[in-house]
């Protein structure tokens, strides 16, 4: 499973997408802040239904991949690089949708782990409800 720090290489071996001045700029920015500033580049919808176009996105991208994994289960066939590439385009929906709320990535990624381990800490990780 390649990371954020072999993204470059990963790239330059199959599509030749991120530069060098790219990789540089990741350098210095977290993973998340220069991949939110990446979607924000090609971000073209009516931003006063930005929330909303957002949301539905996600929605349909999310039910994109559920629909790969589902004709995996039917056909006994999986293909892992369509699934991904779906992924990767709920993570599109995610990060505009964040910055539609006013939120940066790392601040909800920092958040959603600051949540796991006080619950984990608390022994209350399985269970139901958001304010657990």
């Amino acid at each position: 499973m390649a990371k954020w720090g072999d993204i470059g290489k990963l790239f330059k071996e199959e599509e030749d997408m991120i530069n060098e001045t790219d990789i540089e700029a990741m350098a210095w920015k977290s993973d998340f802040e220069w991949f939110q500033e990446e979607c924000l580049k090609t971000a073209i919808y009516p931003k006063q239904q930005g929330l909303a176009y957002t949301a539905l996105g996600l929605a349909s991208e999310s039910g994109e991949y559920a629909g790969k994994i589902k004709k995996g289960i039917r056909d006994g066939t999986f293909d892992d690089k369509a699934a991904a590439a779906e992924l990767g385009d709920c993570l599109w929906y995610i990060a505009t949708a964040a910055h539609e709320l006013g939120y940066d990535l790392d601040e909800i990624a920092h958040g959603v782990v600051k949540k796991l381990r006080d619950r984990a800490e608390r022994n209350v990780i399985q269970g139901s409800g958001d304010s657990r």
